[in-house]
């Protein structure tokens, strides 16, 4: 999915691309290169393919197939990008048990790296055969979804969560996963729908269910945060830096303002884990996190349900089960 030799030269508009073709590998191709190799969990790329078969009446063609092949690499490309500007922002050294792409090119081509890949899924929607009025309803949305991330992020980066009134805490954090992980989600769901040919009233629904089941994972992502799962090395990096994630909104929403202060001195004892860890133990913290993850992510699949059900389409129930099976997925790689 990276620019070939043509291609670059035809962005470039340069007259004689091979100028700057050195330089161009050295501060941009390698580095892409590198933050594209590593596969990740691959789940907002399934949600594309999935949310197509939700709501098609027809077996996928071969240009179907294609289609959706090629958007859900245009959401992870996306996703990419978040993550080396996310891992510069949080200062992590570590992704996917590799050092993060600013730490091996440093912090400028890592920044121009990251935003790039926010740039280039615009012209790779070019090459995916559909209609005019499509691709600018596409456009349309992830320009939306961009802004939406990005505001997602400004509550990430702005809301110290140990400042807040034990009241907000929850909300907030709320409002920061549904902007940052759920948007992303949601425009993952619509590319498939999109494709299928759903209308306006369906792929709404679409959009809503993905934004939702990404506060679920984001939900589940947090959790994993907490017990160390899926990274040991990141383990209580949203804690430490006090960025909105759904253990503060646990520990403020189920606990007295004594427990819960008591808990805000706990994480300003990190890196030193001791005093967390015997507060996690006495109020059952992992416990209520998974606990709320998990009825979360049922309500998500039980509203799409009935709002399908309110619909005069004719949708998959086996692409609803395998859509159920791939939040099992989340449940287990991350809680």
């Amino acid at each position: 999915m990276l620019p070939a030799n043509e291609r670059m030269a035809e962005l470039l508009g340069l007259d004689d691309p091979s100028i700057v073709q050195d330089v161009l590998r050295n501060a941009l191709i390698d580095p892409l290169a590198e933050s594209t190799s590593t596969r990740g969990k691959r789940i907002r790329g399934q949600l594309v393919t999935l949310g197509y078969r939700l709501v098609s009446d027809t077996p996928a063609s071969v240009l179907a197939t294609k289609q959706c092949g090629w958007c859900a690499a245009i959401v992870e490309l996306i996703h990419t990008g978040s993550l080396v500007i996310d891992d510069i922002e949080d200062g992590s050294s570590v992704r996917r048990g590799r050092p993060a792409l600013h730490i091996q090119f440093g912090v400028p081509i890592a920044v121009n790296t990251g935003n790039w890949l926010y740039f280039w899924p615009f012209e790779l929607l070019r090459e995916i055969e559909l209609p005019a009025e499509k691709i600018f309803y596409i456009y349309e949305h992830c320009h939306r979804t961009l802004l939406r991330a990005h505001f997602g992020q400004a509550v990430d980066l702005g809301a110290r969560v140990e400042s807040l009134p034990q009241c907000r805490v929850a909300a907030v954090c709320l409002a920061s996963m549904k902007l940052k992980t759920g948007a992303l989600m949601g425009f993952a769901s619509i590319l498939g729908g999109a494709i299928a040919g759903a209308s306006p009233d369906v792929l709404s629904i679409l959009d809503e269910f993905g934004r939702e089941l990404g506060v679920s994972l984001q939900m589940f992502d947090d959790l994993g945060n907490l017990i160390g799962k899926c990274e040991p090395a990141k383990r209580y990096e949203d804690l430490r830096l006090s960025r909105p994630s759904w253990v503060w909104a646990c520990a403020a929403d189920n606990s007295t303002s004594r427990a819960y202060e008591e808990f805000c001195t706990a994480v300003r004892s990190l890196p030193d884990a001791h005093e967390l860890e015997v507060w996690s133990a006495a109020h059952n913290l992992v416990e209520r996190v998974r606990t709320c993850a998990h009825g979360y992510l049922d309500a998500v699949f039980r509203q799409l349900k009935e709002r399908l059900d309110g619909t005069n389409v004719r949708w998959s129930r086996r692409a609803f089960e395998d859509l159920r099976e791939l939040g099992e997925e989340i449940t287990v790689a991350y809680g």
